[in-house]
């Protein structure tokens, strides 16, 4: 496998303004739209849903267009387009700053509020996003790229689930018919614990290899990517077990020649954003061939990337870089760190154009 860059550019990147957390899909009219979490901090309450948009093949971006700004911490993005052209949006929202320094804005938050507005969510559009629907949907369950639509035509989400009269939560997966109207749990996912009793696997990305095969692979921090199959459409999950990609967390495509490509955040020295491709959907990976697509010569926050086929083994793979710093109570983000006399790489969400041969 031959890696070649094409081009390295900014999509998205403000004064002042941090985005994390992108998704990116081509919509059906050839448009190629990402989705993020614009906001000042990695941690505050001032996250909204924004998506932007390019109609030239990503060459050049539009202006970041709203869709969803609550008035807790909207985070994470993810976009897909469905096979009938329609775009679902989702995200998660949560109520961390309370505890991050923002105690002014914390005291506005009720019960009420919590209980409206806490999960993950998704949006429809069904203009190529140019209108969306007013209302979201909740999803039972969900992390960082949530939900996937499946060959069978279902949407997949897997997340934790807290049991009923338990502080502890369970992996699991549902699964949804009529695009996220209603939902049905399918399984839970063994993945052990933590030392503070929480599951051991957390954001996740699953892809469809046909024939109801789904291979889904797994952030284990500061640690190996872990992998699981399934044989029925995702009513059925292997023991998640060790891959060999060091790295978190991952994002795959299956590209137009049957392979597939798993990209991923290398988050120690050197940073830097990482791929690496399976010729046999996903039983094993080419990891004495990983390949760096970014790389930082500083610690900033950064990652989650993800990747999009825009022609026959040419990707464009977004993500994201920031050192705005993770709290209004630190004013320093305790993740990042700059080495003197260095120019810093540019921040907001970034792409890099490459061809694979």
């Amino acid at each position: 496998m031959y890696m070649k860059i094409i081009e390295t550019g900014i999509v998205a990147s403000r004064p002042g303004q941090m985005y994390g957390w992108p998704g990116i899909t081509q919509a059906a009219n050839g448009d190629i739209i990402v989705a993020a979490s614009e906001r000042k901090f990695h941690c505050c309450p001032y996250g909204r849903e924004v998506i932007i948009r390019s109609k030239d093949s990503g060459k050049t971006w539009c202006l970041p267009q709203e869709i969803y700004n609550s008035e807790m911490d909207d985070r994470d993005a993810n976009i897909i387009t469905l096979k009938d052209g329609t775009l679902i949006l989702s995200w998660f929202t949560s109520n961390a700053f309370e505890v991050n320094g923002w105690m002014a804005r914390a005291a506005r938050v009720t019960d009420k509020m919590r209980s409206e507005l806490l999960g993950t969510w998704m949006m429809k559009s069904h203009d190529c996003g140019e209108t969306w629907e007013d209302d979201p949907i909740k999803i039972p369950v969900g992390m960082h790229i949530s939900p996937v639509e499946l060959s069978d035509g279902s949407l997949l989400s897997m997340g934790w689930e807290c049991r009923f009269g338990q502080g502890e939560k369970n992996l699991c997966a549902y699964k949804s018919f009529d695009q996220g109207k209603s939902w049905r749990k399918t399984s839970d996912i063994e993945c052990g614990r933590l030392p503070n009793g929480k599951p051991g696997l957390n954001e996740n990305h699953v892809v469809d290899t046909g024939n109801g095969n789904l291979v889904a692979l797994f952030r284990k921090c500061n640690d190996f990517l872990r992998q699981s199959f399934s044989s029925d459409y995702g009513e059925t999950w292997t023991k998640p077990e060790v891959t060999q990609i060091w790295g978190y967390p991952p994002q795959m495509i299956k590209l137009k020649n049957g392979d597939i490509l798993c990209v991923f955040g290398h988050r120690k020295i050197p940073y830097s954003i990482r791929g690496v491709i399976s010729y046999d959907n996903g039983r094993t990976w080419d990891t004495d061939n990983i390949f760096t697509i970014y790389e930082w010569i500083d610690e900033p926050d950064m990652g989650y990337p993800c990747s999009l086929e825009v022609s026959p083994g040419e990707v464009l793979t977004i993500f994201y870089c920031s050192r705005s710093g993770s709290s209004i109570q630190s004013g320093k983000n305790p993740h990042t760190k700059l080495k003197q006399d260095i120019n810093p790489s540019p921040e907001g969400i970034l792409f890099v154009r490459y061809k694979l041969e």
